[in-house]
């Protein structure tokens, strides 16, 4: 990503130093690089040193390495060269925390310090990212400018927004993955229902969501499930090849660390995460090395014909049919990351705009979708509202376009099949929509066992105890 960044840069005309550390093996990358795009408005620095003195000053340095102790060893053997008014960039995946520590250490040093999320990818750094950076009103004087340039452009407007003070930008990069986690596995249910239920072959499932692109759930991730789905090597579904084990990284993790620190609930994104680490648990048994063929249906690893499967079991629910409930799932997980940027802002002082975070998002970022104008338009007439679900622009679509998805969800569930997020997410909106929790028997728990006390519906504001026996 930093070598499409750089080049972004470079295309539209603003001059960029390039720099690598001369790891082992990667002693001629920068050479290598600037000799490849000789045409390019580069300059190649031998060492440190050198890649400070060709810089103009005030000076302006992005960093795209590795989050953690990196980032602080490079500041570290950065700050010497440095003046009053330089600026590092990290456009790593920082921990929001980290970036509030940096952007404080370094306000004392009289550096600016800009926290900056990116999210696109490789293809998307090289032809317009989402840009999320946050810093003090100087550096966002200074950089913007430059950041409209190389940003995606989504409904006429550059898909870059300066979204707070110190470490905001990573802090919405950070809910952007977990928001990214949950799409990811909501996209990959829909796919478990195709093959499990129906018995459908991955072309024919990737026909079926085709058809949802001419709607809300029209995505740059539905976009590439359907590439997936279709692609073959040597005549066979490469799909089926490929382990049934899900990596993950540190921003999903963070996600729901936070949003537990905070206490937004955020049970969709939970659930993403919680599948991927299952994934890979002790406890699973393992898929044979050999492989799956295309088409095998119920267990995917299974040696076994797939049992065939009747009405009750829900096989007469059809993928398409499924379409209004994993929409009204995907935005529950886009309510989901918005309630916790908007809680955090008010924890860490941030003043965010989230039409506007939605707006950045509607071009050259992973969430990219249809559904973000939905978002746009709710958080443009309601800025303060609550909860993205409360707002009457979310209200009237889900009355109106997407209805009651009691039954299809109610004959999902008889599936058998895992679909961790998508019933995450419906509980979490039946929850919020339940006139009276049985989370009251809960309370009456606590005080029988620990005199932690309960209120009462005839009076919230004072505190009750029971002597249970």
């Amino acid at each position: 990503m930093g070598k499409s960044l750089a080049r972004n840069f470079a295309s539209k005309n603003i001059r960029t130093a390039v720099y690598n550390l001369p790891f082992k093996g990667e002693e001629n990358v920068v050479a290598d690089f600037v000799a490849q795009y000789s045409d390019s408005n580069f300059l190649s620095a031998n060492d440190l040193p050198d890649f400070i003195q060709k810089l103009e000053t005030p000076r302006c340095i992005l960093l795209m390495i590795k989050s953690g102790d990196p980032v602080d060893e490079m500041i570290e053997k950065l700050l010497p060269h440095l003046d009053s008014g330089d600026m590092i960039i990290d456009a790593g995946n920082s921990l929001f925390k980290d970036t509030i520590r940096r952007f404080e250490d370094l306000k004392e040093e009289e550096i600016e310090f800009v926290g900056m999320g990116v999210s696109g990818g490789e293809e998307g750094a090289l032809k317009g990212p989402s840009i999320m950076p946050a810093g003090s009103s100087f550096a966002e004087r200074r950089l913007m400018p430059m950041l409209e340039k190389i940003a995606a452009q989504a409904d006429g407007q550059p898909c870059v927004r300066w979204v707070g003070n110190d470490g905001a930008g990573h802090f919405i990069k950070m809910v952007h993955n977990g928001i990214e986690y949950a799409d990811m596995q909501l996209l990959a249910e829909a796919y478990a229902i195709g093959k499990n239920v129906h018995n459908h072959s991955n072309s024919q499932i990737a026909d079926e969501l085709e058809q949802w692109k001419s709607t809300l759930h029209n995505s740059y991730l539905l976009d590439i499930t359907i590439d997936i789905l279709r692609y073959k090597e040597n005549g066979e579904s490469l799909l089926e090849q490929i382990l049934d084990v899900a990596g993950h990284k540190g921003t999903g993790l963070w996600t729901v660390q936070e949003a537990l620190s905070l206490g937004v609930p955020v049970p969709t994104i939970m659930a993403a995460l919680n599948e991927r680490i299952l994934s890979g648990h002790g406890a699973r048994e393992y898929p044979p090395s050999e492989g799956v063929p295309e088409g095998r249906g119920w267990n995917f690893h299974s040696n076994q014909t797939p049992p065939p499967v009747s009405p009750s079991e829900g096989g007469h629910v059809a993928l398409g049919q499924c379409l209004g409930l994993f929409l009204l799932a995907r935005l529950i997980a886009l309510a989901e990351g918005f309630d916790l940027i908007k809680s955090a802002a008010k924890k860490y002082d941030w003043q965010i705009d989230m039409a506007a975070v939605a707006q950045l998002w509607r071009g050259g970022c992973i969430i990219r979708s249809d559904m973000l104008k939905l978002v746009i338009e709710a958080f443009e007439k309601e800025p303060d509202a609550p909860h993205l679900l409360a707002t009457q622009t979310i209200s009237d679509f889900i009355k109106n376009e997407i209805g009651d998805v009691s039954a299809p969800f109610g004959e999902i569930a008889k599936m058998g099949v895992p679909l961790p997020a998508l019933s995450a997410a419906m509980n979490y909106y039946k929850t919020l929509n339940a006139s009276y929790l049985s989370i009251n028997l809960i309370q009456a728990q606590r005080d029988y066992f620990g005199a932690h006390t309960y209120r009462r519906l005839d009076d919230r504001d004072s505190a009750f105890h029971t002597e249970w026996k």
